[in-house]
């Protein structure tokens, strides 16, 4: 290897060294206000680590004044009490705000009262304080008692502030996954719901049947009532119910009398937000399995309105066979599983994770039978629309 090789390497070498970690330097990740907006949701110091760092405190102070005479064991047990009450202050504020600023603050705070200390000592007492083998033992033992905890908060801080930088970095491919699946699922328009209708077209125009051109127009108003599912994150149930009329308009050409339909919107409930494409699935599904599969057809109500207790209440219902048992008993929800397999993100629990995004647990999507036959769909969201679109 050449001179100007191996220079270079030894500079590649140097050049992935974090000299602000190797000369303890503090933390090295500085976050924005909107930063720390977000990282405060993170969840504090637990209870149990809280008593557990007293209970390490408290041992070691009475590790420290081990073998010393009662009275030099008395002070050394009530400095390093003092000193490690001290410290679990300043690592609850590192905790919440892990900078640079902070931990050097926090030296500042621990070195004055220890400075004093010494210079109590130096200035008070005789100079042959020190030969008295006990004297050197206590300021042996708490010198390294204060190295020991100068060292714990600086480790504290690193840590923690390589982990908040982590779970930013973390939060953000996790936030893309979600808007990805979120895209994916906004264009889902069933595939077979479109050939099968233009199949239907194309069959109707070779034998110029007069319902050719009722469904090109249906068609191609519900394409066009489809568009803004693709790039909006919330759409009002006005809007989706527009979309859903021209599906249904489309399914009422093909299916003739089979198919009766009714949309009760509320006008305050028209206005709430909800994922875009949502409603549309839930009514695709009864078409599918509660109209289709039965030879005299069946009606379809889709229903918004705003409960007394606020929120959002969605309902699709039909008078088919109603849901199956699968259906009934879905799994919990499970956002990270959901993303990591593909097949469960279809269907119901592709609008159940939609929900989730954007209302967390406020929103609920669930299944029933209906006393008078059929199934019923709900979609429960118990945030205000404001608030939840706040939210998102």
């Amino acid at each position: 290897m050449s001179l100007k090789q191996t220079f270079g390497t030894w500079r590649a070498f140097f050049r992935e060294v974090d000299w602000r970690l190797v000369f303890l330097t503090g933390p090295r990740h500085h976050f924005t206000p909107e930063q720390w907006q977000r990282l405060d949701r993170l969840q504090g110091i637990s209870p149990t680590i809280k008593v557990a760092a007293w209970i390490n405190v408290l041992t070691l102070a009475v590790v420290a004044s081990l073998e010393l005479p009662l009275a030099a064991a008395q002070m050394v047990f009530a400095g390093t009490l003092l000193m490690g009450l001290l410290t679990l202050w300043i690592a609850a504020d590192l905790w919440r705000r892990p900078t640079q600023k902070r931990l050097f603050r926090a030296y500042g705070l621990s070195a004055f009262p220890l400075g004093a200390a010494l210079g109590f000592l130096v200035a008070v007492m005789p100079e042959h304080w020190m030969q008295d083998r006990w004297n050197h033992e206590i300021l042996i033992r708490g010198c390294a008692i204060g190295f020991f905890y100068s060292m714990a908060t600086w480790a504290l801080a690193m840590w923690r502030n390589e982990f908040m930088a982590d779970w930013l970095h973390d939060e953000a491919l996790r936030e893309q996954k979600l808007e990805l699946a979120q895209r994916l699922s906004s264009a889902q328009i069933q595939p077979h719901f479109l050939f099968n209708s233009l199949a239907s077209l194309q069959h109707w125009v070779a034998v110029k049947d007069d319902r050719a051109a009722p469904l090109l127009q249906s068609l191609t108003s519900y394409l066009r009532a489809t568009l803004p599912l693709f790039d909006r994150p919330l759409l009002s149930v006005g809007e989706e119910a527009e979309a859903v009329r021209r599906y249904l308009e489309v399914m009422q050409a093909r299916l003739g009398g089979r198919l009766r339909f009714v949309l009760d919107i509320a006008p305050d409930a028209a206005t709430a937000q909800l994922p875009p494409g949502v409603l549309l699935t839930l009514v695709e599904n009864a078409v599918e399995h509660g109209v289709q599969p039965q030879l005299s057809g069946g009606e379809l109500q889709l229903r918004a309105y705003l409960p007394a207790e606020g929120g959002l209440c969605v309902e699709v219902l039909d008078d088919g066979p109603g849901p199956s048992e699968a259906l009934l008993q879905l799994p919990p929800l499970d956002p990270a599983a959901m993303l990591r397999d593909a097949q469960a993100s279809l269907g119901l629990q592709n609008s159940r994770l939609r929900l989730w995004q954007a209302f967390g647990d406020q929103a609920e999507l669930s299944l029933s039978h209906r006393n008078e036959g059929g199934c019923r769909a709900q979609v429960w969201v118990r945030t205000s629309p404001p608030e939840a679109q706040s939210r998102t």
